[in-house]
């Protein structure tokens, strides 16, 4: 490895780099709630009411009368779907609406995406603490320590979900329709993945393409923590450690690849 490909990617451990993120994220999240009356309120209120839609819905058009305790299921799967699609999306136009701010000042390009990221992770925190919360109440679930290990298995898809929108705001500049292609792509997985409906509903042909899903990958480990309150199997593990590599070498590629020249398309 160069010296100059290991300059590139020491960046990610130098502490100012993240006080930098974590400011920007901040003030991402201000902007966006700046003249609103519920503010953050929201980052709750939208799952929470898409997860009543979904769990009325859902049973009547397909045939889930037989999974247990389904309002939990969409209470765990929603906000981990929506902090997929937001931070993808968000991703999409994190170079090119920070273009003049690049031109202007000495600063990492990456910063921008990993701050969407954090920012998401933010919001995914809050919604998804919320709702469980709320299931409590409700009583549709308890306590377990399996929930200990959410952080650590979300971990892996922390950083999958960096190095995918690393390497969407380096190829946005480029190609300015990656930001409609990845919302078609994300309303296309949605459907392919087990967001509202269970993988007990699918056929052992259809769970075997399903187990190379990247999204049911990172997914799936989640679900089982909060939902089956159960250990996710060691095949999963590795599956998701292995998509985090496979995330992790595509996304400096293209991040090296598209870095020389994207400030000319801005």
């Amino acid at each position: 490895m160069s010296t100059a490909t290991l300059r590139q990617f020491g960046v990610f451990f130098n502490p100012y780099y993240w006080q930098t993120a974590i400011l920007i994220a901040r003030n991402g999240l201000a902007r966006q709630y700046r003249n609103s009356y519920l503010g953050k309120l929201w980052a709750m209120l939208q799952p929470f009411t898409m997860a009543m839609v979904y769990t009325t819905i859902m049973p009547m058009i397909m045939k889930l009368s037989s999974v247990s305790n389904y309002a939990l299921y969409i209470i765990v799967s929603l906000p981990l779907w929506g902090f997929f699609s937001g931070v993808m999306i968000a991703s999409s136009n994190s170079i090119l609406a920070n273009g003049e701010t690049l031109k202007r000042c000495m600063i990492s390009s990456t910063v921008f995406p990993v701050a969407d990221v954090l920012r998401g992770s933010y919001m995914l925190g809050l919604s998804f603490c919320s709702m469980y919360a709320v299931a409590l109440v409700l009583g549709y679930t308890s306590i377990t320590w399996h929930l200990l290990l959410m952080p650590v298995y979300f971990l892996p898809v922390l950083v999958i979900m960096l190095s995918v929108c690393i390497a969407i705001a380096f190829i946005a500049p480029y190609i300015r329709d990656i930001g409609e292609l990845v919302v078609m792509g994300m309303t296309i997985a949605f459907w392919l993945t087990p967001v509202v409906y269970t993988p007990a509903v699918l056929s052992p042909n259809a769970m075997n393409i399903m187990m190379w899903n990247p999204f049911f990958i990172m997914i799936h480990p989640l679900q089982t923590l909060a939902y089956d309150h159960a250990i996710p199997d060691m095949a999963s593990l590795m599956r998701l450690l292995g998509l985090m590599c496979i995330a992790i070498v595509a996304g400096f590629s293209i991040f090296r690849i598209c870095r020389r020249n994207y400030v000319y398309y801005l």
